[in-house]
């Protein structure tokens, strides 16, 4: 009797552990009833971006009368930049490697190799620019868009001298752009290729030694193809595929065999019956 009793109460306690796990089962369910994915907590990555940012800054020995100008490379390419008279600071920078460049008219451009690390500004030496020995000029001016007349900032602009030499530089957010230290007395190719523009291309003659040529440039906004309705064909400005089509006596003809050198008209006619 004494071992009925036991295992009665064994079965009891079973039960009732079953019962508890099946109710808590049903609780977790409960919860996230009505919910296809997990409720997941929005996280702030504005304070993480600025984190992965840092500041470069530094001070110039000033030149009397001369704007300096501090240009930051990377992998070649500019991306920032800013005029000064002695101290500078460029910041909102992605950390890594750069080449900062440091130039004035009438003195030699200083290069040198720079880090910026992630949240914090890293000081860097003085510098003092070197005048120039042999004669230079200059070339300055404004970009703009012709259709608005409002100027273009951080525009990359490339001049190209007589010997192949690709001199770089940016506009600043009043559009404006300066080349310094240039070769005397050679033209220029001045080209200037810009996302939502058409590419242009300037003929710079050459400038006198220790003077500084003055221009302004206007750039086109390109004309986005014009989006017709469903079954009225190409858009207009848009480009017809390669293919081939038979006259009235069976001969293919490629419009390949016609587009390089002249306008291509079709039509289409159900004939004289």
């Amino acid at each position: 009797m004494k071992q009925i009793l036991t295992f009665s109460v064994q079965l009891a306690n079973r039960k009732l552990a079953i019962q508890m796990f099946a109710f808590a089962l049903l609780l977790f369910a409960g919860l996230n009833c009505g919910t296809e994915n997990p409720v997941k907590e929005s996280v702030d990555t504005s304070e993480a971006e600025t984190r992965l940012a840092g500041t470069l800054r530094g001070d110039v020995q000033s030149i009397e009368g001369v704007s300096i100008q501090v240009r930051l490379l990377r992998d070649g390419q500019f991306v920032a930049q800013t005029e000064t008279q002695a101290s500078y600071e460029i910041d909102a920078v992605e950390a890594g490697n750069y080449t900062l460049q440091i130039s004035a008219k009438g003195h030699e451009t200083k290069e040198m190799d720079v880090t910026v690390i992630a949240g914090q500004v890293v000081s860097l030496d003085k510098v003092t620019l070197v005048a120039l020995e042999t004669p230079v000029s200059h070339l300055r001016g404004v970009l703009t868009d012709t259709a608005t007349g409002e100027p273009l900032g951080e525009v990359n602009l490339q001049l190209t001298d007589n010997a192949g030499k690709v001199h770089e530089t940016l506009t600043t957010a009043a559009g404006a752009f300066s080349f310094e230290n240039l070769p005397v007395q050679q033209p220029f190719t001045l080209t200037i290729a810009h996302a939502g523009y058409e590419d242009k291309e300037v003929a710079v003659p050459a400038i006198p030694a220790s003077e500084t040529l003055e221009l302004t440039l206007e750039l086109v906004p390109s004309q986005e193809p014009e989006k017709l309705d469903p079954g009225q064909g190409l858009s207009i400005d848009s480009q017809a595929p390669d293919f081939e089509l038979p006259d009235s006596d069976g001969k293919l003809h490629a419009l390949a065999d016609y587009a390089a050198d002249k306008n291509v008209v079709l039509i289409f006619y159900r004939g004289g019956w």
